[in-house]
């Protein structure tokens, strides 16, 4: 039966049946730079018959191994700033930008789609009956893998010792696993679903460690030279901070503090350098991106994500229809959010497990 205009916000039953849920768990295996995918298990558990599928057509099974899912190699950080443009056309697949690309005011914003470092497939859930599936926070999380982070430490202590930086040579191993264990922060789950028949269409970004706001724009230091990066304004000859990130309107309105007349010390003192974190040149015309906020006059994109504790209260902010005997495709995604400050050099190489579960909340009332 065809369902048209159906809303994912409708109101849901009050009846809560047996949950049933669908767990996706990863674990991240650490590299020089990098962090790779070692394995990865799909269960499902609950008292209500929920399958799941790679292929729409395949076999639907309670277990997915390995070789079931789609390996992206590397993970590298990637963004959702300027998804306003896919999410319009309601693309098939989600799609991931390189986070470092700029706006200036005599240029248009440029960016580019990011063809790898994110796990992103397709999944097919199967129900016997219809039903509202959404995701369980008691089991929804991103959290580091002590066990393998204090190895990777140790190997990074010794690599230190002998080839480091003093400040590098300073570091504990303890200190080493802590800046490890930062890259949780700056993960995400998506999920996409997508139906033209029942005119479907919704995207949810989950942030199982949300900190306050992910902004979408800011100076940068991308060439590790510990200053912001800076260009020569035509219209004054002036130099200015370089503003990077998803940025609409008149850049002319962006908002910039005086030169220094010297080197500025670091942002925060008292942390390590990084894109986020560096030092105003002298002579260059700094960002406020606070002040830039507060003038109200640009469109700057925040990330639009959802803490796991909103699936905790009585009207959940996201839900999937599942309709008896109909394979309902999601389209699900694990990624470093670049625009996230935990998004550093330092906690590359950390390993994580990251366990994403869905489970049935009620029957589906139409």
């Amino acid at each position: 039966m065809k369902r048209s205009k159906l809303i994912l916000s409708f109101y849901v039953g009050a009846i809560a049946l047996s949950a049933a849920s669908l767990s996706f768990s990863v674990a991240w295996y650490a590299t020089a730079d990098k962090a790779r995918i070692n394995s990865i298990v799909m269960t499902i558990d609950g008292d209500r018959e929920l399958l799941i599928s790679t292929q729409k057509d395949g076999d639907y099974v309670q277990h997915l191994n390995n070789s079931d899912l789609f390996d992206p190699g590397t993970l590298s950080p990637v963004t959702t700033a300027h998804s306003e443009e896919w999410l319009s056309l309601k693309s098939d697949t989600p799609k991931f930008y390189d986070e470092t690309v700029y706006s200036e005011a005599e240029d248009d914003s440029l960016y580019r789609v990011a063809t790898s470092g994110y796990f992103s497939q397709k999944l097919y859930l199967l129900a016997d009956d219809d039903l509202w599936v959404t995701i369980n926070p008691e089991d929804t999380y991103i959290k580091p893998s002590e066990e393998f982070n204090r190895i990777y430490a140790q190997k990074l202590y010794e690599n230190y010792q002998a080839y480091g930086t003093p400040e590098q040579k300073a570091l504990s191993v303890n200190e080493i696993i802590e800046r490890l264990n930062t890259l949780v922060n700056a993960m995400r789950f998506s999920i996409l679903v997508k139906s033209e028949e029942e005119d479907i269409y919704d995207y949810v970004i989950i942030d199982p460690n949300k900190e306050g706001e992910t902004i979408f724009a800011g100076a940068l230091d991308n060439n590790s030279d510990l200053y912001f990066d800076y260009f020569t304004k035509s219209s004054d000859s002036s130099l200015y901070e370089r503003v990077y990130g998803d940025i609409g309107g008149d850049l002319n309105e962006l908002v910039y503090d005086e030169a220094l007349p010297q080197d500025s010390e670091l942002i925060h003192v008292n942390e390590d350098s990084s894109a986020f974190n560096a030092k105003h040149k002298k002579d260059v015309k700094r960002f406020n991106l606070e002040k830039t906020l507060q003038k109200g006059t640009l469109d700057i994109k925040k990330e639009e994500s959802i803490e796991v504790s909103e699936f905790n209260k009585k009207d959940k902010p996201f839900h999937i229809p599942v309709y008896r005997d109909v394979p309902r495709e999601i389209t699900l995604s694990i990624y470093i959010e670049g625009w996230d400050l935990e998004s550093i050099n330092h906690n590359m190489g950390s390993t994580f497990i990251s366990n994403i579960s869905f489970m049935v909340e009620s029957e589906l009332f139409i």
